[in-house]
């Protein structure tokens, strides 16, 4: 029997319907834990327009659900508006990540939107895993995430913007790069994280920037409450610090009410990537005893 239950019905809201000069893709995904099979499903997906998933994939014997979502045109152009909608049900774990890096492209004359919201329920465990996303020299992007977990949820994310394309020696002299990142427990606000520059603003090569470098990444978790406000969380704290400093890993890590923040800034995305790495793979095993498992996607 297919423990699989999907819905691919196409779907279009009225205000795209009376919009034509805009290219909207949507997608919905909605995970469940399955009780006969003992693992976390794709019980809803949804999708409008060139964005849907890929592949799913059951590596781990925890059951956790990895899935690959895909955008064929590889980038976003001005007028584009890609939206993502995730629901991550009780007691379900799923990992979500992309084939390759993703591109904001040089703009038409419009704004291109790429809104991404997350929903995690009690008990449940979400892991947001994209690959770099890159910025194209006349750029016009407006990127939000907002994340919203129960009390009882926990979450590991990251994100990586590389400026300019490195390999052309192309830097970002034209074009505006707006985000906002915004994690909820609760309905409380945890983390409110925001950018807005322009092409040639002086925050590129400014100290109090990104001081000349092309790559900046962000990495975000929130433990199990079982952890939460305990030594233990701490104590993992520094064991991870130590991993820092040992292998000489290029980002800085902080805790604030009970948000772990990892930083990287540098030239080198494949740098930023296998530090996310490194600091997921410890919180894996402290906090869920799982194995270093990573997205199989990643070594092709």
């Amino acid at each position: 029997m297919n423990d699989l239950v999907l819905s691919e019905t196409k779907f279009i809201s009225t205000q795209q319907q009376h919009n034509s000069q805009l290219w909207y893709a949507c997608l919905e995904l909605g995970f469940a834990y399955q009780v006969q099979s003992n693992r976390t499903v794709l019980q809803h997906r949804k999708h409008h327009g060139p964005v849907r998933v890929q592949k799913m994939l059951w590596p781990e014997k925890t059951g956790i659900c990895h899935a690959i979502i895909v955008h064929p045109p590889a980038g976003i152009a001005g007028g584009d508006h890609l939206t993502f909608d995730m629901k991550v049900e009780a007691n379900a774990h799923a990992l979500v990540t992309t084939p390759g890096a993703g591109k904001w492209y040089k703009t038409n004359g419009k704004q291109a939107y790429q809104h991404i919201h997350i929903h995690v329920a009690a008990q449940a465990t979400f892991e947001w895993l994209p690959q770099e996303t890159m910025l194209f020299d006349g750029a016009n992007a407006d990127s939000e995430t907002h994340i919203h977990l129960d009390e009882m949820a926990s979450f590991i994310g990251w994100d990586m913007l590389v400026i300019g394309r490195q390999a052309r020696g192309e830097i970002f002299q034209q074009g505006q790069y707006q985000s906002k990142f915004r994690l909820y427990r609760a309905d409380k606000l945890l983390v409110a994280d925001s950018l807005n520059f322009k092409g040639q603003d002086r925050w590129l090569t400014s100290c109090l920037g990104m001081n000349g470098h092309a790559v900046m990444g962000s990495f975000w978790a929130v433990a199990p409450s079982r952890l939460r406000q305990t030594t233990l969380l701490a104590e993992h704290i520094e064991l991870i610090r130590e991993l820092i400093m040992r292998m000489n890993l290029a980002v800085t890590l902080t805790l604030l009410d009970d948000v772990i923040c990892a930083r990287y800034l540098g030239d080198d995305v494949r740098e930023c990537h296998d530090a996310f790495a490194a600091v997921r793979a410890r919180l894996r095993r402290y906090w869920y005893d799982l194995a270093e498992e990573f997205p199989r996607i990643w070594r092709t």
